[in-house]
């Protein structure tokens, strides 16, 4: 692992992470865009050379990755079965697994995992200087931060038109932070790129800060 404290992040997403992502930590994001964000969150430190390792996830797909600005080819998928689903246990070996061998690890099945299999592999990600970015519920995760998101499209008219823009209302909320920061990002904008909302966001449009779990 690299000696730097922290890895680096998505331009759009300095406001809220203007250090960038603290490792040894885990982030959960809520909302219904959750998963667009967790992509967005690591794709900055994936483009900078950093590998990541992708499970419990199987809404997530390649032609979203690289819309995020992910390098694709450092990325590994685990697949679960076709037929039922990892138990504790095997959630246990693979995340830990992950933890072992990437920098950052987006994990979206959480309550699968028992309370005294998140504590040991915390304290495993913390020893090895990973980040854990959880989709949805953080089960029995223990979350240094939360981001909740809510999104608006924008396009449609009366019965007519196409949905051309997306707008994600954003709140990070946890440890350290001494209030919630919030921000708002065209994902995608009217150009068609990820990019910060320029207008001032104010309390009642900013994303509440909801939890799963």
């Amino acid at each position: 692992m690299a000696a730097d404290r922290t890895l680096v992040v998505h331009p759009a997403l300095t406001t809220l992470y203007p250090h960038g992502l603290t490792r040894g930590g885990t982030v959960a994001c809520h909302g219904n865009a959750a998963t667009s964000m967790a992509v967005l969150l690591v794709a900055g430190a994936v483009d900078a050379g950093a590998w990541v390792g992708v499970a419990g996830v199987p809404t997530l797909g390649v032609q979203a990755c690289r819309e995020a600005g992910m390098s694709v080819e450092r990325m590994v998928t685990v697949r679960e079965p076709t037929v039922g689903s990892f138990d504790d246990t095997v959630w246990g070996q693979v995340l830990a697994t992950l933890i072992d061998g990437f920098e950052i690890v987006v994990f979206g099945a959480a309550t699968h995992v028992r309370p005294g299999t998140a504590r040991r592999l915390q304290a495993r990600l913390q020893a090895r200087g990973a980040v854990v970015v959880l989709v949805g519920s953080a089960g029995s995760f223990s979350c240094d931060q939360h981001l909740a998101t809510d999104t608006e499209w924008h396009g449609l008219g009366d019965g007519h038109g196409h949905l051309r823009e997306r707008r994600i209302h954003l709140a990070l909320d946890g440890r350290r932070l001494q209030r919630p920061r919030r921000d708002s990002l065209w994902y995608p904008g009217p150009n068609g790129a990820i990019e910060r909302v320029t207008e001032q966001v104010d309390g009642a449009t900013a994303a509440p800060l909801r939890r799963t779990g």
